[in-house]
């Protein structure tokens, strides 16, 4: 502020206009409190919504480092300039080994002026080289985040995001399969979780995904403890290099909250070339906006909000925040900011009018090439190495032999019986869907008929973009799948072999099975996480009668704060359930029906350690509670 104060006065005594920043007309939303309008946001599902539970879409830009390229984020007049231009949401860039830049009392200030101006604001511990979050350069993390989140709940700020580590990675091409990665991610969450748990539970926190934010197979196959915190998980994306990636966000979208909390219209350099490339800005926002497989609306954050030299940069330079100070990219934002809630879906008709039936006395088989009509981000999601949208003049991967105006990857798994249509040259991400009429609710065993080529072979199947694969005990914590392949196991060959399989878990012993939570027309969507040897249909066995596994998740449980220090705590159920409280000699002090929602408790009992359960018809949940 002292800056802007000195340049009024020069500018008053030279008798030289100054640029004001007016509000009343370049953008109606200049004026509305998000945080006041939305609170706390929550997970819903998958869902990142308000406080009342009303989906929300965070859109905004995010700094670049705050060592370099001048001060554009430095004063409550700046993020004052970023809303003028509509964003509802600021992400601080902490650049950790970068210059070693970690301010706690700049974060603070930027929480405040954000909160001020009903803004959210998005801290991000940058961690980018080393990519591993548990390297010693980075041995602050757990007290930054222990000081902050203490602080932000003294506060009672509502409109803080914590991101805890930008882009793991092992800083080498390839494959972005790389469960090395996601193992020193979840190590690194045992340790940064449970303390933001405690001293802000129920927080919003996102978690970064293995090669620079790409790989979002990892929470579906191999979820993390979330210790009762909204956690989702992170995407980035650069448009002019990195379309292939695209799928993967589509996919994951049914299957787990994610957020796209860096985004740039450029190369992953920047843009040192000077090049923008807005057409793939537009693919990204149709994902983001909700057509995708889980229709999820996905927040997001453009990078960067600076006047960087390079074509990723906003602004051309620091406080002038009018729209002829913004260079391409920040044109670009602006547009799709104006644009406000523009959310659409991905709905799709059965081919041919003709729903696939899932029968109850019989086996039922899916045939591939009848997946659902109306194309792209819609029925399918197709990628193909000579660009991101099919092309139809002929450079599909495989030619889509039984729809070949439409380019999906089809082939045949051979001209012997059985016969299929087979999906094959499978990039991570590309999914289809099917219409299909199901006789009977239930939950179905199924197989898959794959061939003995080795490759990644992950895999999810969701019913009307929810996750429908559960175990044997009827959870559904593991949302993604193997494939086995055909025989023995081939790296070299092995496409010709196929056969009848079972998928199964690396991380879960036992069999899986496909929920159908309701009977008559849905849509079952097959989505490729990983590099895959080729699919060629799906068989459901007859339903059971005698199949007694029971259509359950865990209800969902939020306990604050905990330790319970002034003699009430706080419960949140996803439904209602009985909840009693036992002392570790066993002695039950509180037994009640407690219904769905916030309820405030009593706990006017004798400090120590206690077991708190919650039970529901079909789940029950057990958590320790400490009293002071």
């Amino acid at each position: 502020m002292k800056r802007h104060f000195l340049l009024t006065l020069l500018a008053c005594l030279l008798g030289v206009q100054v640029f004001a920043l007016d509000y009343s007309n370049e953008n109606s939303s200049y004026n509305n409190n998000y945080v006041a309008e939305w609170g706390q946001l929550k997970l819903v599902g998958n869902q990142l919504c308000s406080e009342n539970g009303q989906p929300v879409q965070l859109r905004g830009w995010s700094t670049h480092g705050k060592q370099w390229h001048g001060s554009c984020f430095d004063g409550r007049e700046d993020f004052e300039g970023m809303k003028k231009l509509g964003a509802n949401i600021a992400r601080i860039a902490m650049y950790i080994n970068e210059g070693g830049w970690v301010d706690l009392n700049w974060i603070k200030d930027c929480v405040k002026w954000t909160n001020e101006l009903g803004m959210y604001c998005l801290v991000d511990w940058h961690i980018l080289t080393p990519g591993n979050p548990n390297d010693g350069s980075y041995n602050g993390a757990e007290n930054f985040f222990r000081e902050l989140s203490q602080w932000v709940k003294q506060s009672g700020y509502k409109n803080v995001v914590y991101e805890i580590c930008n882009e793991p990675n092992e800083d080498t091409e390839g494959d972005i399969y790389r469960p090395n990665v996601w193992k020193q991610i979840k190590e690194y969450c045992e340790k940064i979780l449970p303390v933001i748990a405690n001293n802000d539970p129920g927080a919003v926190v996102l978690v970064g995904t293995p090669q620079w934010d790409k790989a979002l197979v990892f929470p579906m196959e191999d979820p993390i403890n979330t210790y009762g915190l909204n956690v989702l998980y992170t995407f980035h994306h650069y448009t002019c290099d990195q379309q292939q990636f695209l799928g993967i966000l589509s996919s994951a979208a049914a299957f787990v909250p994610v957020f796209v909390s860096e985004w740039g219209l450029t190369e992953d350099q920047g843009g040192a070339d000077g090049q923008v490339c807005e057409d793939g800005g537009d693919n990204l926002m149709k994902i983001c906006n909700g057509e995708n497989l889980g229709n999820q609306k996905i927040s997001w954050c453009n990078w960067s909000w600076s006047p960087d030299g390079r074509s990723s940069s906003a602004l051309n330079s620091c406080g002038n925040y009018s729209e002829g100070n913004l260079r391409q990219s920040g044109k670009y934002i602006l547009k799709q900011l104006r644009k406000g809630d523009n959310f659409l879906s991905s709905s799709s008709s059965p081919y041919q009018n003709s729903p696939q039936v899932i029968k109850e006395t019989e086996d039922s088989y899916i045939a591939l090439e009848k997946y659902d009509e109306d194309g792209q981000n819609k029925a399918f999601f197709e990628y193909d190495d000579k660009g991101w949208l099919f092309d139809i003049n002929g450079t599909c991967n495989a030619g889509g032999e039984a729809r070949k105006d439409e380019c999906v990857d089809l082939g045949t798994t051979g001209k012997e019986e059985p016969f299929y249509y087979n999906l094959g040259y499978v990039v991570a991400g590309e999914w289809v869907k099917y219409t299909v009429n199901v006789e009977k609710e239930g939950i179905y065993e199924f197989e898959t008929y794959t061939n003995n080529h080795i490759d990644n072979n992950v895999f999810g199947i969701c019913v009307d973009g929810e996750s429908a694969i559960v175990d044997e005990n009827g959870n559904d914590t593991y949302k993604a799948l193997k494939l086995r392949t055909s025989g023995n196991g081939d790296a070299n060959d092995g496409y010709g072999e196929w056969g009848w399989t079972t998928p199964y878990s690396q991380h879960k012993d036992g069999k899986f099975y496909i929920r159908f939570k309701k009977a008559g027309i849905q849509t079952l969507g097959i989505s490729f996480m990983s590099s895959c040897a080729g699919l060629g249909s799906l068989k459901f066995k007859a339903l059971n009668p005698t199949n007694n596994i029971s259509v359950k998740s865990d209800v969902e449980v939020r306990v604050w704060p905990n330790p319970v220090e002034n003699g009430n705590f706080s419960i949140s159920l996803s439904e209602d359930a009985k909840v009693s409280i036992v002392s570790c000699q066993g002695v039950c002090v509180f037994d009640k029906n407690i219904e769905k929602g916030e309820n405030s408790i009593n706990a006017s009992f004798p400090a120590g350690v206690y077991m708190l359960s919650v039970k529901t018809e079909n789940s029950s949940v057990v958590k320790k509670l400490i009293v002071k």
